[in-house]
């Protein structure tokens, strides 16, 4: 096999394994550019943000696959990734130091990056650890922005 033709074959196979197994690049259009509004840390609903009564607690998802929001105390950001059907993965998340009395500050930004897979159905998201689970770490509802 001559230089040209080796070199030729590397990078046709290089490309044709780029190809295989790659995950969706882009997002999932029913997740992304909505403002989900927190309801629930595993089986503890929320009420409001303890900013005051105006401000909950949510996540957005932009489709440059970032993730930003506002915990009960504090504003986060991080980034997500998704793979086949309903499979998603969350960084852990840089948040702001503002002390905190509640615990569900903690619950709610340490079960982010323990998400492998969600659900939407109807205005609701719903994030679980394993893809065997049926009770949701966390879950949202979309209200419109």
């Amino acid at each position: 096999m001559s230089r040209v033709s080796t070199v030729l074959f590397w990078v046709g196979g290089l490309i044709a394994l780029g190809s295989c197994n790659k995950e969706d690049a882009s997002p999932d259009r029913a997740l992304v550019n909505k403002r989900w509004m927190l309801v629930q840390v595993e089986n503890t609903p929320i009420g409001v943000s303890s900013y005051g009564p105006t401000y909950r607690s949510y996540i957005e998802f932009s489709g440059e696959n970032t993730t930003s929001g506002l915990a009960p105390c504090n504003s986060f950001g991080g980034t997500f990734s998704q793979g086949a059907a309903g499979q998603l993965t969350i960084s852990e998340q840089a948040s702001t130091r503002i002390a905190c009395p509640t615990p569900i500050e903690y619950d709610y930004l340490t079960a982010l990056p323990r998400t492998a897979r969600y659900e939407i159905s109807g205005k609701q998201l719903r994030l679980y650890a394993a893809a065997q689970s049926s009770v949701p770490l966390l879950v949202f509802e979309n209200r419109g922005k």
